[in-house]
């Protein structure tokens, strides 16, 4: 082909070639055959007029044109009251002026002060749609649960405590301290030393290797028993005499 034959002109009949286009990934997602059902029980249960509903309008005939006060409601005609029962007589003058001179804004305000405050209503939200009952009486709280015998009352416990926090008089201390003997302090300790003893003998007895649960708990029992004997030991020898409070015994 010569070089002089080319021109533009030929590039008009041509088509341009189009490239292979690609797939996008993106368009190609996969859709469930069940996707319209879950749409459609979605939506099942949602109202576009749950509260009030469709405005109840009736609406015009095309055939008919629209007339002078047409869409105009009359209201019903309105009666005047008349009372069925007879008027309270006309009060005596002495009546009268012991109302007129009677203070009713006086008598309000000692009114108010003397009642009790207004207490608020209690609810309790049943579901999200708003739907509420009160609380009193409803079975979800405690009632009379102040209804007791010693209701109102110091508890015995605050008793006892200022009792002992209250600092106690010479003639109460002479009245209610004792002074024990040396026969029964000698009878004391030899009761403790007997008990030790006895105590030591079951400890004696345990096994060498505690394996079980029981065995250990019975080292640890007498183990405890044998720390607190052998206190009240020395304590009794270090201090000859002991005085004991009658009113606690």
């Amino acid at each position: 082909m010569n070089s002089v034959d080319e021109t533009v002109y030929n590039l008009l009949n041509q088509k341009p070639q189009c490239l292979p286009t690609l797939p996008d990934p993106s368009k190609h997602i996969y859709r469930s055959i069940f996707a319209s059902d879950v749409v459609h029980n979605y939506n099942k249960h949602k109202y576009s007029h749950r509260t009030m509903g469709l405005a109840v309008i009736p609406k015009p005939d095309p055939c008919q044109p629209l007339r002078r006060r047409q869409n105009y409601i009359q209201l019903p005609e309105i009666k005047p009251f008349i009372r069925s029962h007879r008027m309270p007589p006309i009060p005596k003058p002495n009546k009268l002026q012991s109302k007129l001179s009677k203070d009713h804004v006086q008598e309000n305000i000692i009114h108010i002060k003397n009642s009790l405050p207004k207490c608020s209503r209690r609810y309790i939200v049943s579901d999200r749609k708003g739907n509420k009952f009160l609380i009193d009486g409803s079975g979800l709280q405690k009632e009379f649960i102040y209804k007791r015998v010693n209701y109102g009352q110091i508890p015995s416990y605050l008793q006892a405590y200022k009792a002992y926090q209250q600092p106690p008089s010479c003639d109460s201390n002479e009245k209610s301290a004792q002074l024990i003997s040396s026969e029964e302090h000698f009878s004391l300790i030899e009761s403790l030393r007997q008990r030790h003893q006895e105590v030591f003998t079951e400890y004696q007895r345990l096994p060498l290797r505690l394996e079980s649960i029981s065995s250990r708990e019975k080292h640890a029992l007498l183990t405890e028993k044998l720390i607190q004997i052998e206190r009240d030991l020395a304590f009794l020898d270090e201090h000859e005499q002991i005085f004991i409070d009658r009113l606690q015994s």
